[in-house]
């Protein structure tokens, strides 16, 4: 098992708490009320319009800048900690380094992106969502002003519990695609599964507690226990509303044997001499 807690690896609750904070704070830049003698579709428009507008664009990048510099800063410092404990720390340290000018920051900026794009645009995902389920009420026989009111509580409900989602999701989704940056650069192939071992936990993902997963072959948790998904394959971190974390895994002292492995579609408990034959990568960063 590593060393380090798993938790440096991950989110911190309060990073959440902010970024989630900061979008409701934009959002309420965007949301324009529904005028009586409005249709649906104009006030989408304007919607859309306001969403786009230079200082809610503006604000969106920003505040995905503050959020991918925090989870950064943070996986840095946990990295530079775990690889004073190698062998080859000084070249761990040389890699850290300089990877912003390669791979790990083109994902940086990547993330920044998509981020800035997620927070302008969750009013219009809300509304559009709300807008079906009226239409499907008015084709129903609903009236006019039961559809007024179901509009008014709806959207706001629909907005909460989606800025909610995505801040959650996204901050565990950054710190894990640039853990994963880090490993791919370092040529770490490996980590641990770290789920969160409360009572929300899904099954799925208890399942996958402790279990040493290779970064070229995600798995799928709903698969492995025989429940059906459409999440398809995945590492941890980067399904909605996941609390699992990564844990890399840089030399075979890392980890406890016998293990749990993903490997070949499936979860094997393995000595560590069946393991060697499969981590030839680690045998040979710790032999160096």
């Amino acid at each position: 098992m590593p060393a380090k807690k798993p938790e440096a690896f991950g989110p911190s609750q309060r990073l959440q708490r902010m970024y989630e904070a900061g979008i409701r704070k934009i959002t309420g830049r965007v949301i324009l009320a529904k005028q009586p003698e409005e249709t649906f579709a104009t006030w989408y428009a304007k919607l859309v319009q306001r969403a786009n507008a230079p200082d809610v664009q503006a604000a969106s990048l920003l505040l995905a800048k503050q959020m991918v510099f925090h989870v950064s800063r943070s996986n840095y410092k946990t990295w530079r900690e775990a690889a004073a404990k190698t062998s080859k720390s000084q070249l761990l340290y040389q890699y850290l380094q300089a990877e912003m000018a390669g791979a790990t920051g083109s994902r940086v900026h990547q993330i920044v992106r998509e981020n800035a794009n997620l927070i302008s645009s969750l009013p219009l995902e809300a509304a559009r969502t709300m807008t079906d389920e009226v239409q499907k009420a008015a084709q129903s026989g609903a009236r006019p002003k039961t559809l007024a009111k179901m509009a008014a509580k709806r959207f706001p409900e629909l907005l909460r519990s989606r800025v909610t989602l995505i801040s959650r999701t996204e901050t565990a989704k950054a710190s894990s695609a640039l853990t994963q940056a880090r490993c791919e650069r370092l040529a770490i192939e490996w980590y641990q599964w770290e789920s969160s071992k409360d009572k929300r936990t899904r099954k799925s993902h208890k399942n996958l507690h402790g279990v040493i997963v290779p970064w070229s072959h995600a798995p799928s948790p709903e698969a492995l226990v025989g429940e059906k998904s459409t999440l398809g394959k995945y590492h941890a971190g980067e399904c909605p509303n996941c609390r699992c974390l990564v844990i890399p895994i840089l030399t075979l002292d890392d980890i406890s044997f016998p293990a749990r492995v993903y490997w070949n579609s499936k979860v094997s408990t393995m000595t560590k001499q069946q393991f060697r034959a499969i981590a030839v990568g680690l045998e040979e960063r710790q032999a160096a």
